[in-house]
């Protein structure tokens, strides 16, 4: 089964196989092919260029980080997010020089009970592909 979008915690980065084919980056976990992630957690550094907009930040979800980059025209608000904002990211799997960062295509800040409601899911997610020997 291939996913395209799934929310699990971000430490499964580190030990998934990565891949790609004509859909783009990937990594296989479980014998699940994940082409997008949905993750939560705080922002550990942002760098915005005045000129374009575009930039990185590093999420931290407490168990691990991830590079996280952007585009301008995606995020007309992006400079309202600074460091130590609570957020929700969906974005595409990308992997260069064999390291597995994210290409954001949403973001939205969100409030402490949400982000532990996303955990609890992303960790009820990993469990359930466990146990299903999926």
């Amino acid at each position: 089964m291939d996913y395209t979008y799934f929310m699990l915690p971000l430490s499964i980065l580190n030990n998934a196989e990565k891949n790609n084919d004509s859909g783009g980056s990937f990594i296989v976990y479980k014998s699940n092919n994940i082409y997008r992630m949905h993750l939560v957690g705080s922002i550990a550094a942002i760098e915005i260029n005045p000129e374009t907009k575009g930039g990185y930040l590093i999420l931290d979800d407490t168990f691990s980080t991830i590079l996280v980059h952007f585009q301008s025209s995606m995020f007309r608000d992006i400079e309202t997010f600074k460091k130590g904002d609570l957020i929700e990211i969906l974005g595409n799997i990308d992997i260069y020089n064999d390291t597995i960062t994210l290409s954001m295509t949403n973001i939205k800040k969100i409030t402490l009970s949400r982000y532990c409601f996303n955990k609890i899911e992303s960790i009820k997610n990993l469990i359930s592909l466990n146990k299903d020997g999926i």
